[in-house]
């Protein structure tokens, strides 16, 4: 296990940027030191804390996806907790700011432009910009990596929380390294600083590390749920295909009550994909699609995590799904994502699986896998050199 220290892990790096400053903290469950202390407890002993912000989970990770609590009261510190993730605001507004000389970011992420934790980090980018405030964003290793991008790129006019910032759907950035490229690539102007990773290089997962697994969402139990995911997150966009929420194993078990498991693995095993195997399986989600049904499926093996495309693996495995069962397939509209504050966006898609995919080709029945992710080939290539110039690590 490589040793390796998030930016939490370095006080005296920090001390040089936070000490003698009214802060704001925006963190989450999955933020932890070395010695497993919340991210938030460290800050607030440590420093002169005046306000907490909370996005997605909780302060803590103590809600559930898509709960709405405007603001609550934090058990530990006794702090008012705001929340900036919501139909009305999607950072904090200019009187939020007011009592604060910089806001500190410290998150986990998932290494994938689905998580909505990169949307809200270039929001308060925006908000600090705009208000004169500091950002120190306490970097993070990318857990599956910073080296691999796949998928398909958003275009330029297209401004969703599931996608922006013209990225890849497998992103290959650590959290400070994409505030540092949206912070040069759209001169955002936030007066930026982050605090690197000591002891991470660019190929290792974060399983390969010696850095603690928490949760940074309920779903995403390990690195190989992390990797699945930065592909079949697309399942999310079809209502009829439960993605494995609500099992032991989410993201990993793809299936519905109307599949035959065994007929469904044979075809994706003759394939041929690499670093992958599909063994046919029954579940049962306890939550989620499906739920309390039983479904057949595949359980998506990963075997060699460098040789495995993530998202080539699910558009291909939704592709044998659909020309199996044609009619079973149905889309899922926009309600299937966060009801929350988006800016004005082009193209204007109506399926979920639209904003997931950043093209309606695919629904349309215009391009297969294949001819989608050659679509985007290009656009794909050009992300992954624009990118470089904003790598903190080798």
């Amino acid at each position: 296990m490589q040793q390796v220290w998030n930016g939490i892990d370095q006080p005296e790096r920090m001390d040089r940027e936070l000490k003698g400053q009214r802060l704001a903290v925006v963190s989450g469950g999955g933020a932890v030191d070395k010695t497993l202390r919340p991210a938030v407890d460290v800050l607030c002993q440590r420093y002169r804390v005046t306000a907490l912000f909370n996005t997605i989970y909780g302060i803590r990770g103590e809600f559930m996806y898509g709960e709405r609590v405007p603001a609550y009261v934090d058990s530990v510190t006794g702090m008012r907790v705001e929340s900036i993730f919501n139909r009305e605001r999607i950072a904090p507004d200019a009187e939020m700011l007011e009592r604060v000389d910089t806001v500190v970011f410290d998150i986990r992420e998932a290494g994938t432009r689905f998580f909505e934790y990169l949307h809200c980090c270039a929001a308060i980018m925006k908000a600090c910009a705009a208000a004169g405030k500091r950002l120190v964003v306490l970097d993070r290793v990318a857990p599956i990596g910073g080296v691999a991008v796949e998928g398909t790129v958003c275009p330029p006019t297209m401004h969703t929380i599931v996608g922006d910032y013209e990225l890849a759907s497998r992103t290959g950035m650590t959290m400070g390294e994409f505030a540092r490229y949206v912070n040069g690539e759209y001169a955002v102007g936030c007066d930026l600083t982050v605090v690197p990773v000591e002891g991470w290089r660019r190929d290792l997962y974060f399983d390969e590390t010696d850095l603690p697994w928490l949760l940074p969402s309920p779903s995403l139990n390990g690195t190989t749920a992390n990797l699945l995911y930065a592909g079949m997150c697309v399942f999310e966009g079809v209502r009829t295909v439960s993605e494995g929420r609500g099992t032991s194993k989410p993201f990993e078990l793809i299936g519905a009550p109307w599949i035959d498991g065994r007929k469904l693995a044979a075809r994706m095993t003759e394939r041929g994909l690499p670093g992958v195997a599909f063994a046919p399986v029954y579940f049962r989600p306890a939550s989620s699609k499906h739920a309390g049904q039983v479904c057949q499926g595949v359980q998506v093996l990963v075997r060699d995590k460098r040789a495995f495309a993530s998202f080539r693996t699910a558009i291909l495995l939704l592709d044998t799904i659909r020309d199996l069962y044609p009619d079973q397939v149905i889309w899922e509209d926009n309600s299937a994502g966060h009801d929350v504050l988006q800016p004005p966006s082009q193209p204007v898609f109506s399926r979920y699986l639209d904003k997931l995919l950043a093209d309606g080709d695919y629904t349309s029945g215009a391009l297969d896998g294949e001819g989608l992710m050659a679509k985007h080939a290009a656009a794909l290539a050009s992300y992954g050199r624009r990118k470089e110039k904003y790598h903190l690590y080798v």
